[in-house]
């Protein structure tokens, strides 16, 4: 498998998920990928500017 075809499964994968469920945070995406947290902030990172996805909301985490 080429890097370019897996990049494109992996956008097409986020798309989808994001389509059937909704908002979602990243580890929900990260879980359902079966790939990091961090893995999926990136590529969020690269969806947003191309207008694939809209990122709207940060919050402070507390514990």
């Amino acid at each position: 498998m080429r890097m370019d075809d897996w990049w494109g499964e992996i956008d097409d994968a986020i798309l989808g998920y994001l389509a059937s469920n909704g908002p979602a945070e990243s580890r929900q995406i990260a879980a359902h990928l079966n790939i990091s947290e961090g893995a999926v902030t990136s590529l969020l990172s690269i969806l947003a500017p191309e207008g694939k996805i809209r990122i709207a909301r940060v919050e402070l985490h507390r514990e």
